[in-house]
């Protein structure tokens, strides 16, 4: 099989299709074929890639990098006493 046989499309809805036309020689099969997978939603559309080597096809769908999960954020919060003097108070907040 050459790349030339085959096509390789992601589609918007996040399907992956394969397909393509392979003619044999010597009284063998031939013919069309697809193939559809649907796509996880954490998968990187925008870096799936193949690869074609001694008539293997080899696609790689990555996941989409996930962010480090935020640590807690400390937060000082000004306050004015009656005398008109000012207190730091530090308060945590998870960061969002």
């Amino acid at each position: 099989m050459k790349k030339e046989d085959v096509k390789i499309e992601v589609e918007e809805n996040r399907v992956l299709r394969i397909s393509g036309e392979k003619w044999h020689r010597a009284e063998r099969a031939a013919g069309k074929f697809w193939r559809q997978f649907r796509l996880p939603g954490n998968a990187d559309l925008e870096k799936v890639n193949a690869k074609l080597e001694n008539g293997v096809l080899t696609i790689t769908v990555p996941k989409v990098a996930e962010e480090k999960k935020k640590q807690a954020k400390v937060i000082d919060i000004a306050e004015e006493k009656k005398g008109g003097s000012v207190q730091n108070i530090e308060a945590t907040k998870a960061a969002a």
